[in-house]
């Protein structure tokens, strides 16, 4: 036994010390693995930095060699212009030509249309040109203004225009960049002596420039299409800018480079013009406007020009990253493939987890900022309900006061509803879900509608609501009529929304047929107002979902910001299109266009207006209604509006009880059926279809109507598939049920 022990003890020892040598050969072979993996990645980033920072390198250099052509261009360009003065200047002093003769010779030797000449008197600085004004006068008032205007601009451009006048033969400067009167036109000119015959055989030197337009000069610099955000400008040697790039919004370029660079530091300002004119070219690196790094390479045209061309890009369209990871997912992918292939998957899990975990903390955000945003909105209708529902019960013995409670009670209730339908469109059209049904309507039946629900907003305001209904070719046309009425009436309650009290809307309904479709028409949807309007700057989001301008007063004015989202996500689903015209403080228009088929032979819509149900005493005592609807507050409500018009009603608390009440009872006894459409045990849907598959023709020709929180046009849609004959949404509107109930009395049922 005890040699036993010891063969294992012996056994142990041997195993512990295998185990011991195996796991530091493991950790060495790890270790050897991480050396390598580093390695392969220092190399490779350090390669691909050396890449890019040679691709930066030789990106910069092209750039230079780029505004160096386009010096080079306007170099030549410059001389070529010279080259053309000095010779009409000989040719006319040689022939002893007065200033008549000279302009007549220059308006014929002249063959570019864009190019003229004006002869200077450099005595007073009077000037005659070749070409005429829009008024047709030859003569020119700039330079005198220049002689009579005592700013530093003005006295250089004097000193340039002298220069000139006493250059040499073969110099070159340049006299820009300025305004020429009359003909509205910024130029550059060259210009040299010229002498002039002035009678009594006398000569007069006259400085004769010729006049180069800007825009062609610009037009001519054209950058290689990956420096999309280059520009270029030509400068003198005071920094004064002869052609100025869109950018460059200073008076001149050191002024730019100090205002948003320097500030009042003057110094280093004289240190860059030092070093500007001190050397022929460099390249500079300063920020610009929008405080971003730029390059500034700057080029000398020579001494003789005095001028200076300045490139402009912007840091981040040189230095744009690109280096070559493919090389270094390549090396480490390969390396942790052969070595710690478990590792890797746990790293690629990891980077899954992350991702999920990012996105859904985006969620979280997404959320938590809708929430935000809708909050205030939704607590304010809810406090109105809740605080007059409770001031309400306090006051039970005063009918009066009571019946004002519940009026605001009932206002507070249709905002939280149009709050919640907003949302709701807005989810439905974002996710792709949003359907639009196409049926005929009446279109004079669907502005009076949209106008009998806004009128009373626009009275309580005090506002004028003026509707124009014109050039009507078809009053029936075929749409979706619950999407044409929502964009109307969201426009029309923008507008009284955001149009004070005492203003005035303007809703204009017309329309014209299309020139190459017969089959349809071109409906114009114009509502204006004069409200507060919108700056431009919210007008480019205003079709953003949750999206409201910041305003003392709009900020009072409660909404969602989804009311033009919704407008516009319904015009574009229905092919049509939107135009928006508003000023701040002066109001806004919007105009929608849409093309809408037409119908050939006029169909009966079965609609019943609204606002007329209270004019006729209709008797519904006769009616009894089979309710089927398994909350007991809806079957509450709804028990109760109906007992108020006599109508016997009962209750089914599930669709499988409302078939058995209905096949239980007496032939003829229900006249209608109200039915929901959540229901346990057998839905409303599949009880329709059951009804009108019964043998009973009577059960089966029943009406049955959708009483149901399901409102969206598919719902409507598949409750009508179902076998159902029409549908009334939750929240139920009592002018709706008595719209059906009258059909039901009068045994027309086309609803």
């Amino acid at each position: 036994m005890t040699q036993d022990n010891s063969k294992d003890n012996s056994a142990n020892k041997y195993t512990n010390k295998y185990t011991k040598k195996t796991s530091i050969k493991k950790f060495l072979l790890l270790l050897y693995n991480i050396i390598i993996i580093v390695v392969a990645i220092l190399s490779s980033y350090s390669y691909s930095i050396t890449t890019e920072n040679k691709s930066i390198a030789l990106r910069l250099d092209n750039f230079c060699n780029s505004t160096d052509s386009m010096k080079q261009l306007t170099e030549s360009y410059l001389y070529a212009e010279k080259g053309y003065v000095d010779n009409w200047a000989h040719y006319i002093s040689s022939n002893n030509m007065t200033i008549d003769e000279a302009i007549k010779f220059v308006q014929n030797i002249n063959t570019q249309g864009n190019r003229y000449a004006h002869f200077v008197d450099m005595d007073d600085f009077s000037a005659i040109s070749t070409i005429a004004d829009k008024n047709g006068n030859y003569s020119v008032n700039c330079y005198k203004t220049f002689y009579d205007t005592d700013t530093n601009a003005c006295h250089a451009m004097i000193k340039k225009m002298q220069n000139i006048f006493k250059s040499q033969s073969g110099q070159v400067y340049v006299l820009g960049k300025y305004r020429v009167d009359g003909l509205q036109q910024t130029v550059i000119s060259v210009g040299t002596r010229v002498y002039l015959n002035i009678g009594n055989n006398k000569t007069k030197p006259y400085l004769l420039l010729r006049l180069l337009p800007v825009d062609y000069l610009k037009n001519a610099w054209a950058f290689p299409t990956e420096y999309k955000s280059a520009e270029i400008s030509l400068i003198n040697s005071n920094g004064e800018y002869v052609i100025q790039s869109p950018s460059m919004k200073s008076r001149t370029f050191y002024d730019y480079i100090r205002g948003y660079n320097f500030q009042n530091d003057y110094n280093k300002v004289d240190e860059l013009a030092n070093k500007i004119k001190s050397s022929d070219s460099g390249l500079l690196q300063y920020k610009d406007y929008r405080n971003e790094n730029c390059y500034w390479y700057y080029s000398s045209f020579g001494k003789n020009l005095d001028l200076y061309i300045i490139g402009y890009i912007p840091v981040k369209d040189i230095d744009s990253v690109n280096m070559n990871w493919s090389i270094v997912a390549i090396i480490c992918g390969t390396v942790l493939f052969l070595t710690i292939l478990d590792t890797f998957y746990i790293l690629s899990i990891n980077h899954r987890l992350r991702k999920a975990a990012s996105e859904a903390e985006h969620a979280s955000q997404a959320k938590t900022q809708f929430l935000s945003t809708i909050s205030h909105d939704i607590r304010t209708p809810m406090n109105g309900v809740l605080g007059m529902t409770q001031i309400a019960k306090k006051h039970l013995n005063d009918p009066e006061y009571m019946g004002e409670c519940l009026d605001k009670v009932f206002l507070a209730g249709n905002h939280l509803l149009t709050l919640i339908n907003d949302i709701l469109d807005i989810s439905k059209i974002e996710s792709g879900k949003m359907a639009i049904s196409i049926e005929p309507f009446s279109l004079k039946d669907c502005v009076n509608e949209v106008v009998s629900i806004i009128r009373p907003q626009a009275e309580y305001k005090g506002i004028s609501l003026e509707v124009n209904m014109h050039d009507i070719i078809y009053e029936t046309l075929s749409a979706d009529p619950l999407r044409l009425n929502q964009i109307i009436t969201n426009l029309l309650t923008n507008a009284v929304k955001y149009t004070d009290n005492g203003g005035k809307v303007l809703f204009d309904i017309s329309q014209s047929r299309l020139p190459d479709d017969d089959e349809k028409i071109r409906l114009k949807i114009v509502v204006s107002d004069n409200g507060i309007g919108m700056t431009k700057e919210f007008q480019e989001t205003m079709y953003n979902s949750f999206t409201r301008a910041l305003d003392s007063r709009t900020n009072k004015i409660q909404g969602t910001g989804l009311g033009l989202a919704i407008i516009k996500q319904l015009v574009d689903l229905m092919n049509g299109s939107i135009d928006c015209k508003s000023e701040l403080r002066k109001g806004t228009t919007f105009t929608v266009y849409l093309d809408l088929a037409v119908l050939n032979e006029h169909k009966h819509l079965d609609t019943v207006n609204p606002d007329s149900l209270y004019e006729k005493n209709y008797d519904f005592s006769s009616l009894h209604v089979l309710v089927a609807e398994d909350n007991d507050l809806n079957w509450e409500i709804i028990k109760t509006m109906l007992s108020e018009y006599k109508v016997s009603c009962d209750r089914a608390v599930n669709g499988l009880e409302c078939i058995n009440t209905l096949t239980s009872s007496s032939k003829g006894f229900y006249d209608l059926i109200l039915m929901d459409i959540q229901m346990p045990v057998l839905n409303g849907k599949e009880a329709t279809r059951k009804i009108r598959k019964n043998e009973d023709a009577y059960i089966r020709n029943i009406p049955i109507v959708a009483m149901t929180a399901d409102a969206f046009a598919e719902d409507i849609k598949a409750c009508k598939e179902a076998g159902m004959n029409a549908h009334i949404p939750k929240p139920i509107n009592m002018k709706q049920i008595l719209s059906v109930l009258i059909t039901v009395l009068k045994k027309d049922y086309k609803f």
